[in-house]
């Protein structure tokens, strides 16, 4: 049919500039690219229940309940009903609702429109702004957005199509419409052979009220209800199941009604929900619409999980019964138990790693936190929260970071995973905990953004460990250069007072094995300090061993600067008394004593140095290493002070150091 035609079959201007090819209007595919949703069988059932009901009480206006159905279950801006004529060549709108409804009785030409592109595909096409192709349709105000139509057949020949449209684009359809419409459109084949038979019937009064034509409605309506899938049935007010179709036999385990039809539904119940099914039947039956779950056994003994959704209806005797659409949901329900399992071993898993562990949605809120999170940040957030689980976070070179920039906030504005970093959390208590976070997107199966997880590492004691390995190494650079000075003045005043070589190897030797054991003492202790005791026979064990020398006093621990004086200062007497001394004598004995007391300032170390049965003591012409290190290292370094006496019956000398005072 050229367009000229077709202007003149429907009355209207069809200017040809302003056609489109069919592909341009069409969005078919797009309905499995839109987001799904869930199958929506509890509105479908119910829907589906509202329409048998009708056509059982009004089949006369069947095709406009049809379209009021459509309307609401769509939630769509217009829903209606397009039929062939007889001659086939236009489409009639037997029915419409929603913004349409002025256009009820229109239509459209059977070669040159939206239904005719459907039967000619013979399958279901989602348009989009179709007076681009048909301009004639732009005087079916308002304009359609998207237009969802599908065909219905009888005895295997297209009809008509069922349809519904969005005039906005805020309502788009998906393949879950595409699902519901395509089932109504079964409906819609019964309502409309149901709407032929009357048509015939009213053109022949005797035919209508015939017992055959009779015969022929209820066994239409019969085939409706035994084809369906779902399970529907009529009970008694007293629970007696007056009508299953095959569907529901089928759930029970019955071969053929006799089996159940005629006995009691609730021996089917399963015990523990026949009181709460009782409850409910009887609200149908006084007159309410209800949806409820329980559980039926079967004839075979097999258990099932059941979901109804149950209406009065009124038979022809004027009793009032349950009609109810019931769907078997055992499979569903063991999916989501098997979720529900899934998802608590996810979070047992997540509760017993030792980590913080927490996960947001698209937006930062919180939707799931661990105990260790809990115990990390010191707190229990609030599900909801936005960002971190922290209470307050710096960055690691002190400063302030607030959390719609922390390391998970910029995870989710970038959809990428964020390593590397490092940040301080700040507990409510003050306490603060260096952190590694390691934020990373989630997504589902399409690539969508649906949260992120992220885990936070306490490194508090590695950087603890990374901070004292700096102190030991500057304690080490000090100490070492602290030694070296302590030996190059060592061998200065040891060239100072020998005249030979091998007179300065022996002594300074001496002094440095001196040296040796004070540092190993204070090796051993970490650094920390020094126990006198120990020190002092380290450095007098050869004159221990004969029995030459005598220790006494109370366990004492000595600084570090202090032990090496003590250990310097007690081996020039050692060797003072080997050469001149009390240890130059086989009788000579010297008895080294020590006390700690309070001085008013602090503790202080009282050390005395006694010989006897020595030869005479002579004070010495001049002043040797011994003395100065005693005067300069007791005095000026420790701050303590040194007596020496040389009295005739042996030398005598004595030193106090000042516990408390600090020698870095």
């Amino acid at each position: 049919m050229s367009q000229a035609e077709v202007a003149s079959a429907v009355g209207v201007d069809v200017p040809g500039a302003g056609l489109v090819p069919l592909d341009d209007i069409l969005l078919t595919e797009e309905l499995w690219r839109r987001p799904r949703r869930p199958p929506d069988f509890a509105a479908e059932c119910r829907a589906l229940g509202k329409l048998a009901d009708a056509l059982a009480r009004s089949p006369r206006t069947i095709l406009q309940t049809l379209a009021d159905t459509l309307l609401d279950v769509f939630m769509a801006d217009s829903a209606g009903m397009s039929l062939l004529t007889a001659n086939g060549k236009n489409f009639h709108w037997a029915a419409i609702a929603g913004a349409w409804s002025p256009h009820l009785g229109g239509g459209t030409p059977r070669d040159f429109g939206p239904c005719g592109d459907v039967l000619d595909r013979d399958q279901p096409l989602l348009f989009k702004h179709w007076e681009r192709r048909y301009p004639y349709l732009a005087e079916a105000t308002p304009l359609a957005e998207e237009g969802l139509l599908v065909p219905f057949y009888v005895g295997g020949k297209a009809v008509g199509t069922i349809w519904t449209i969005a005039h906005t684009r805020r309502r788009k359809f998906d393949a879950e419409d595409l699902r519901q419409l395509e089932s109504m459109a079964r409906f819609a084949a019964a309502a409309y052979q149901t709407v032929q038979l009357l048509d015939a019937n009213e053109a022949s009064r005797a035919a209508l009220e015939s017992r055959e034509a009779a015969m022929q409605s209820k066994q239409l309506l019969e085939g409706i209800i035994e084809t369906t899938p779902e399970c529907i049935k009529i009970v008694a007010p007293d629970g007696t199941l007056l009508q299953m179709n095959a569907a529901g036999r089928q759930m029970i385990e019955a071969k053929e009604g006799d089996q159940v039809e005629g006995a009691n539904v609730i021996d089917l119940i399963a015990p523990e929900f026949r009181d709460t099914w009782k409850q409910n039947h009887r609200r149908v039956c006084a007159g309410e619409k209800l949806s409820w779950e329980f559980d039926i056994v079967g004839l075979d003994g097999t258990r099932r999980q059941m979901e109804t959704q149950a209406s009065p209806i009124r038979l022809p005797d004027g009793m009032v019964a349950q009609l109810a659409i019931t769907r078997d949901v055992t499979q569903r329900k063991q999916d989501d138990l098997k979720i529900r399992e899934s998802e608590h071993r996810f979070r047992q898993l997540l509760q017993a790693l030792p980590a913080a562990i927490y996960t947001t949605d698209p937006e930062g809120r919180i939707t799931f936190y661990n105990e260790a999170a809990v115990e990390f940040a010191g707190r229990r957030p609030q599900l909801g929260e936005l960002w971190c689980v922290t209470w307050r976070l710096y960055n690691p070179d002190g400063s302030r970071l607030p959390h719609d920039e922390c390391p998970m906030a910029i995870a989710l504005k970038e959809n990428l995973p964020v390593r590397g970093a490092e940040a301080i959390a700040e507990r409510p208590d003050g306490t603060r905990r260096w952190f590694a976070p390691y934020p990373t997107p989630l997504r589902d199966s399409e690539g969508r953004l649906t949260g992120a997880i992220n885990m936070l590492v306490d490194i508090t004691e590695q950087k603890e460990a990374e901070r004292q390995r700096k102190l030991l190494i500057d304690e080490l650079n000090h100490r070492v250069k602290n030694t070296l000075a302590t030996v190059q003045s060592l061998v200065a005043q040891t060239a100072r007072s020998t005249v030979d070589a091998r007179e300065f190897h022996k002594a300074f030797e001496g002094r440095l094995l001196a040296l040796s054991h004070a540092h190993n003492q204070l090796s051993q202790r970490r650094w920390s300090d020094a126990e006198l005791q120990q020190l002092l026979r380290a450095g007098l064990e050869p004159y221990l061993i004969k029995g030459n020398v005598t220790l006494a006093g109370d366990p004492v621990k000595v600084p570090p600067q202090a032990a090496l004086i003590i250990s310097m200062a007690v081996h020039e007497l050692a060797t003072n008394a080997a050469k001149y001394g009390a240890l130059s004598s086989p009788d000579g004995r010297v008895h080294l004593a020590w006390t700690t007391h309070a001085n008013g300032a602090g503790a202080e170390l009282c050390l005395s140095w006694r010989e006897q049965n020595g030869p005479p003591v002579q004070k010495p012409s001049h002043q040797g290493f011994g003395t100065r290190l005693l005067e300069r290292g007791v005095e000026l370094e420790l701050g303590g002070k040194t007596l020496v006496e040389f009295a005739p019956g042996g030398l005598r000398c004595e030193i106090r150091i000042p516990l408390t005072h600090e020698h870095a």
